[in-house]
């Protein structure tokens, strides 16, 4: 049995993810929508990042705190539904 997943499949998971983050956020969980889709496009920018061969910061670390900004702004919302 495999003992870890590849790259290829976190990407492809994490792309799953965001977009059943998508339909629940237009179906009118805005909450749950949003912090489905933070998760998934962090872990998908998270496997992006690594298999890149020339390495910058600003490629990981900007998308990383839109995310953790659209998560936060998530948990704030006062009357999500």
């Amino acid at each position: 049995m495999k003992d870890s997943f590849t790259l290829d499949q976190i990407r492809r998971f994490s792309l799953v993810v965001v977009l059943i983050g998508l339909v629940i956020g237009m179906t009118g969980a805005v909450r749950s929508g949003s912090i489905v889709l933070s998760l998934g496009a962090s872990a998908f920018v998270l496997a992006r990042y690594t298999q890149q061969k020339v390495k910058r910061n600003i490629e990981l670390l900007l998308p990383i705190m839109i995310c953790v900004m659209l998560f936060i702004l998530a948990i704030s919302l006062p009357n999500a539904r």
